[in-house]
């Protein structure tokens, strides 16, 4: 308490996971991985947490981007609370590769 009888509050940032996709949607994951030659996914991990195998963040100007670029891009904004995921960038030693998904 201060001298005033007013209590100081400390207000801390909780970050929170976000849902883990669907099924179906990780196993296309894999089969696109697949076909690809990918190897470089974890599937432990939560595709659509941007902190993982399946985010590589922007580089820095004037610097190249990774070989192995993988960013995989979720809508968690469904109103029961599901994460989707709506798109995937990835680069391979030889390609660039987007797919969109949607949801019909």
């Amino acid at each position: 308490m201060t001298s005033s009888g007013s209590s100081l509050i400390q207000m801390v940032e909780a970050q929170v996971e976000p849902p883990y996709p669907l099924d179906y949607e990780v196993r296309a994951l894999r089969e696109i991985a697949t076909e690809l030659g990918k190897k470089d996914w974890n599937y432990n991990e939560n595709p659509c947490n941007n902190k993982s195998s399946w985010f590589t963040p922007p580089p820095p100007p004037n610097v190249p981007e990774a070989i192995n670029n993988s960013t995989v891009t979720c809508n968690c904004s469904f109103p029961n609370g599901e994460c989707h995921i709506d798109g995937m960038l990835t680069r391979t030693s030889t390609k660039w590769v987007y797919c969109s998904f949607t949801r019909h």
